[in-house]
């Protein structure tokens, strides 16, 4: 792959319109390190919306387009073409459309989950790997966070000895406490109750596979077999709610997971918790500064990001310890650092998820959903 030499790495985008909370978060995070500038779009399927939208962000009327297809097309013929694009759509769309820029040597920043099934996935991964051209990173951003990040150096240096247990949790409510039935639920759920767009399955894709991630992220593990259980909102709306998943992992640590999307009066609350032969490490987004290490022998140590006895977070962190981070900053880590990824010669080591990671992730959604169905264990 070739290093690109600009300033700044030119962006194109799909989705995140106008009534996108994630694409806003996106586009924030793209420009906090002044890496990149967006000059290309289409976000939205209303041509009208779309490039109303585009020129509002201040991008030129003859790039503002009205489908992805047209965009990759007419971008790979300019001298000037977009060096990277980020997809923001509902998870089924993933796939084909990453697969459209990568057949124009364009980089890929998407959204989770890597694709919306296990078969689109593998089809995806395969496409990835047979360019050497192109880079992809995926933007599951709490693997971003500082304190995640220095939780991933401990267990890489030893200091909680060998894994043996993971537990994760996150739950959130999409009900906004309203009790969801069928003449309410578009209203709600919106295109999450629609499998053809959500994909495998909503709990799961949006908000499991971050669970998932989180755990093989900061362990360095892989899931062997599962067993789960998965819910529905009810018989006559068939959305994935709520999946409690058992899990064993490749070096015989032991797993538990749940997560959630109708859990009443969830607010985001993902937290992780891994148990090893010499003390624990817990980290929990809604306090997202501070990791907590309790080794087996001595006190517990809360770990705070960017102060001394986090050395690690120091390189992710952006404001002195003491001031909090969160969200956007997580996010933008990944789009710095696959920026530097693209633009400097270096044996750094980069920790942005990739597709590596994303079909991991639908490896593991698709045999929750067999297991469920087959009340079994299965392999992933």
């Amino acid at each position: 792959m070739q290093r690109i030499k600009a300033k700044k790495l030119t962006l194109g985008i799909v989705g995140g319109g106008p009534k996108s909370w994630i694409g806003h978060v996106h586009r924030i995070s793209s420009r906090f390190d002044n890496q990149y500038e967006i000059v290309a779009g289409v976000f939205s399927r209303n041509v009208n919306i779309s490039k109303k939208f585009g020129k509002n962000l201040g991008i030129s009327p003859d790039r503002c387009y009205s489908t992805y297809h047209e965009m990759a097309k007419k971008e790979a013929k300019r001298k000037d073409c977009i060096m990277v694009v980020a997809i923001m759509t509902p998870p089924s769309s993933h796939q084909i459309i990453a697969e459209k820029f990568i057949d124009k040597n364009i980089h890929i920043i998407s959204d989770k989950p890597f694709a919306g099934n296990l078969e689109q996935a593998k089809k995806l991964h395969k496409k990835i790997k047979l360019n050497k051209k192109i880079k992809y990173a995926l933007t599951h951003n709490y693997s971003a966070y500082p304190m995640v990040r220095e939780a991933k150096k401990l267990v890489e240096k030893g200091k909680i000895g060998k894994i043996e247990y993971i537990n994760v949790e996150y739950v959130q409510d999409w009900s906004s406490g309203k009790n969801i039935t069928t003449k309410n639920s578009k209203k709600f759920l919106k295109w999450k109750i629609n499998n053809k767009i959500v994909g495998t399955s909503a709990v799961l894709n949006e908000i499991g596979s971050h669970a998932y991630h989180m755990a093989i992220y900061i362990s360095g593990l892989k899931g062997q077999t599962i067993f789960a259980d998965i819910k529905q909102v009810s018989n006559k709306i068939k959305m994935d709610n709520n999946a409690q998943v058992m899990i064993n992992f490749n070096n015989g640590a032991k797993g538990m997971f749940w997560t959630s999307v109708m859990a009443r009066g969830g607010v985001y609350g993902l937290r992780i918790r891994i148990f090893g032969s010499k003390g624990s490490l817990e980290w929990i987004q809604n306090d997202p500064n501070y990791l907590k290490f309790n080794p087996s022998k001595g006190a517990v140590k809360l770990l705070e990001r960017g102060f001394f006895n986090a050395d690690f977070s120091k390189k992710f962190s952006r404001i002195k310890f003491g001031h909090p981070e969160g969200y956007l900053d997580a996010f933008a880590n990944i789009y710095r650092e696959f920026a530097y990824s693209l633009k400097y010669k270096s044996k750094k080591r980069y920790f942005f998820p990739n597709e590596d990671e994303g079909l991991e992730t639908a490896k593991f959604i698709a045999a929750c959903k067999k297991s469920s169905k087959k009340k079994k264990w299965v392999k992933i």
